[in-house]
């Protein structure tokens, strides 16, 4: 009787399986390339949705970035004698940030030129055109940004002002100084 219920739980287990044939029937086949042809689509374009999804939203941060750095040096430019001390936060792997006051005479032998050459250009074109109202921007990230960025009218110690990115994020110092906002680096 053991012999008995050994073959019947052996006949059970292979009674999922067509008889009388020796391979799978050519549903199963077609069902197994349905199944593995959609997994292959799922899988390129999720992850191509997910690249673009994160790329998007390194867009949006790095326009949350710009809009606040604009506002933070407009908006105390005309509080006189405030000081503040703010930190500024970058997406992206940025390695540098540099201001250049547009006002002050073009120097082609600035150590800026050496460093960034789009900047040494805007500030060529601005200083021959008539400076700050002459360019489309003034703040300048190694590397580029994706799009311009021009701050409100600054003061700075020289005509330049490099301030290294670290971990994503850099400070300066903001003074207000009636109508244009003193800027230094930041502790």
């Amino acid at each position: 009787m053991g012999s008995r219920k050994k073959a019947v739980k052996k006949q059970g287990f292979l009674s999922i399986f067509p008889k009388g044939k020796k391979g799978m029937g050519i549903g199963q086949v077609f069902a197994f390339i349905v199944a593995g042809l959609t997994f292959a689509f799922v899988l390129i374009f999720g992850y191509g949705a997910i690249a673009d999804f994160l790329d998007k939203g390194e867009t949006v941060e790095f326009l949350q970035f710009k809009n606040e750095l604009e506002s933070s040096i407009k908006q105390i430019a005309s509080e006189y004698g405030s000081v503040r001390q703010t930190t500024f936060y970058l997406p992206g792997n940025y390695e540098e940030v540099c201001f250049i006051d547009l006002d002050e005479p073009y120097d082609s032998s600035s150590e800026l030129c050496s460093q960034n050459i789009i900047a040494c250009d805007v500030w060529e074109t601005a200083s021959e055109e008539g400076g700050y109202t002459a360019a489309d921007e003034n703040v300048f990230l190694e590397p580029a940004a994706p799009v311009a960025i021009k701050v409100y009218t600054i003061d700075l110690d020289e005509e330049y002002l490099c301030v290294p990115v670290q971990g994503g994020r850099f400070t300066l110092r903001l003074e207000g100084k009636g109508s244009r906002t003193y800027v230094t680096e930041g502790s």
